[in-house]
């Protein structure tokens, strides 16, 4: 895989797209009173069940101004939408164990095939978790697993730019139909949404197949928000989708 098609820096987007990136946390803007009432709000719902989610995240709540912030700015500063999310978004951390969630809890064949790597920052200074479909193979007995190996990968690289913004790499090169993985994809994409809030830079799909591409643009044009953070890459050009 060059590592020139790694990095937005290395390749020329199409009108200016690096643009697009959500803005980094030194850029962001949320009134400190918005953040003192979702915080409020919180703690003021957990004393009805404190053991809803898990301590490390409360502890975040309770310290970091930018961890809470972020949920604001993915909701337009709608407290109510963020409070929810919040609470959904704390909720699938523990469900899915990701504050404790380590190699060993996952089978060892995937890291044996660096099936996911992080793998250098792109022109913003964002890690960027690649993803080597060829790796892959649908295994709907093992979903829950295939997810939390793919969230493990996410929540080191989110935790690597200090719960900031970091890019994802879909690597197709060498890949076939049996790679394919919509309702993984789906996943990858909900979870951004709805769970890691103002979280994802780009979605760069590279050396994706002739045959592939139809499946994948329909994918795409059925998630409305994709659009504004998803490049298709050959090599050493970006294509517009």
């Amino acid at each position: 895989m060059p590592a020139a098609a790694l990095t937005c820096a290395s390749v020329e987007p199409p009108d200016n797209s690096c643009s697009r990136m959500p803005l980094f946390k030194n850029k962001w803007h949320v009134p400190d009173e918005l953040v003192e009432q979702l915080r409020k709000r919180f703690l003021d719902d957990l004393r009805t069940d404190d053991e809803r989610y898990h301590p490390d995240d409360v502890q975040r709540v309770k310290e970091s101004d930018w961890y809470i912030g972020r949920y604001l700015l993915h909701t337009d500063k709608d407290l109510d939408k963020a409070f929810h999310m919040l609470q959904e978004s704390l909720e699938y951390r523990k469900e899915m164990e990701l504050n404790t969630l380590s190699k060993k809890d996952l089978p060892k064949e995937y890291f044996d095939a660096r099936a996911i790597i992080m793998y250098n920052k792109d022109k913003r200074d964002h890690p960027i978790v690649a993803v080597r479909c060829k790796t892959h193979v649908k295994n709907p007995e093992m979903r829950k697993q295939q997810l939390q190996y793919m969230l493990y990968w996410i929540e080191k690289a989110v935790r690597a730019s200090d719960w900031g913004v970091v890019s994802i790499l879909f690597d197709c090169t060498d890949s076939g139909v049996s790679n394919v993985d919509i309702e993984l994809m789906r996943n990858l994409f909900d979870a951004f949404k709805k769970y890691y809030p103002w979280g994802l830079a780009y979605f760069l799909v590279y050396n994706m197949p002739w045959y592939l591409s139809g499946k994948f643009s329909l994918f795409i044009a059925s998630i409305e928000w994709a659009l504004e953070v998803v490049l298709i890459a050959q090599t050493n050009r970006v294509i517009p989708i």
